[in-house]
């Protein structure tokens, strides 16, 4: 065989004086140390005389492997031992991707366990690198190999190795399940913090009838960077916000946060949009060393003159419906996204509404959600939809029928990103 040393090779590491008895004496795995030094690492050869090994090995054949090879599947019969040579195998417990596996050396066999068993074998055996296996029939293991001194002791060795790796491997398993299980619990309390955090009553003023607001938000995963907020300053002005922090997960949700505390205790302290928009940025500027960022639409709505005053800071500019006409966007000063430039300036704009006028905020997880073709659902797609919702009734009617034409466009596409929606009617000055 390919692996098998000549007695003038073996010379060449022994003592001149080494008789040929005594060559044939020395454990085969010595024999090979020159060019196969990880061969018997696992010690199933280990003391075997060569002259009673070598007839065994006679009876043997090798194969060769290449990356990727499968070389036992689950649920098979198995009537071989398979001793690794040289390359690396890798047994993978549960499937062929999975992260439950742990690699075979050379010196260490695979394959033993259903043949000892008489069972189908359970796992998938995939060459990681060019490999060379010996291939033991399974009437050779029985019948000459396992009689074999030192042979019985040898194979218990190693099942108790592969034994106690296949514990180990599973121990790691149960603690990354474990560790999983913990981190759901915390995002799904994250989860509900977030949600609670943002305005759910219903409606969302109760003490400004003048005006029907509504919101609904869809995060892509368990925490997002989207979120909305209305709050009122006094009994003729309120706040309505809406923004889109960079990235997801925690870090998204975190910074959100953030950003919607420091508006808020911002404006209970100055109402003057020009000159809170920019201490917020500021703030959010600093100990911002991971470089996160908010795009920003707020307004200050003074519910007796129906005026509107707000800022944008890179987001998406809002539709806007007069006396129940179309929907068209809202012109909107530029301004830099919040986070990014500690001195950025922003400008002020204004709007007078009538009874009847509507907003709707939006955030990209509407206009770029994508098909299965992979288009996106797009801002005209969005307007041409609001065109069609129902206006004269309740204003959530508007945000349900957005949110349902995103959804149908998707096709039941993963959500790549958090989907939020607020929609605002002036109903007049007079109504109480």
């Amino acid at each position: 065989m390919a692996f098998e040393k000549t007695e003038l090779e073996l010379r060449e590491f022994c003592d001149d004086d080494t008789s040929t008895e005594e060559l044939n004496n020395i454990p085969l795995n010595q024999k090979l140390a020159t060019t196969d030094a990880n061969f018997f690492r696992s010690g199933l050869f280990y003391e075997i005389p060569v002259l009673l090994l070598d007839p065994v090995l006679a009876e043997c054949s090798t194969q060769q492997l290449q990356p990727g090879d499968i070389l036992i599947s689950p649920g098979l019969e198995n009537h071989n031992l398979y001793l690794l040579v040289s390359g690396r195998l890798q047994v993978y417990l549960d499937k062929a991707d999975s992260d439950i596996s742990f690699p075979i050396a050379p010196g260490e066999c695979i394959g033993e366990m259903s043949l000892i068993e008489q069972r189908r074998t359970s796992a998938f055996v995939i060459a990681e690198a060019k490999s060379q296996v010996i291939v033991i029939p399974e009437d050779i293991f029985w019948n000459n190999f396992i009689h074999l001194p030192h042979a019985v002791r040898n194979l218990l060795r190693v099942l108790t190795q592969r034994t106690r790796k296949d514990n180990e491997v599973i121990r790691q398993s149960l603690e990354q399940r474990l560790r999983y299980e913990h981190l759901q619990k915390e995002l799904a309390a994250a989860a509900k913090i977030q949600a609670n955090i943002l305005p759910q009553e219903i409606p969302l003023l109760p003490n400004h009838p003048q005006v029907d607001v509504c919101a609904m938000i869809e995060p892509a995963i368990e925490v997002g960077g989207d979120f909305y907020d209305v709050f009122a300053l006094d009994k003729n002005t309120f706040c309505i916000a809406i923004g889109d922090v960079s990235g997801k997960g925690m870090p998204a949700a975190l910074f959100m946060m953030r950003a919607m505390t420091l508006l808020r205790m911002s404006l209970s302290k100055d109402s003057h949009l020009e000159s809170v928009l920019p201490a917020v940025n500021q703030m959010l500027c600093e100990n911002n060393d991971e470089c996160m960022f908010v795009t920003l639409f707020v307004g200050l709505f003074e519910v007796t003159s129906g005026t509107l005053t707000y800022m944008n800071a890179g987001h998406n500019p809002p539709f806007y419906s007069s006396k129940g006409g179309p929907f068209n966007l809202l012109e909107v000063p530029k301004g830099i996204l919040l986070g990014i430039n500690g001195e950025a300036r922003y400008e002020v704009a204004e709007r007078r509404f009538q009874p009847g006028d509507m907003l709707v905020l939006y955030t990209d997880g509407v206009t770029e959600a994508e098909n299965p073709q992979r288009e996106l659902y797009s801002v005209a797609r969005a307007c041409d939809t609001l065109q069609t919702a129902p206006t004269d009734d309740d204003i959530t009617m508007v945000v349900k029928t957005l949110f349902n034409s995103v959804s149908q466009f998707a096709k039941g596409m993963p959500q790549s990103d958090d989907i939020t929606i607020l929609a605002l009617r002036y109903r007049g000055h007079e109504i109480t």
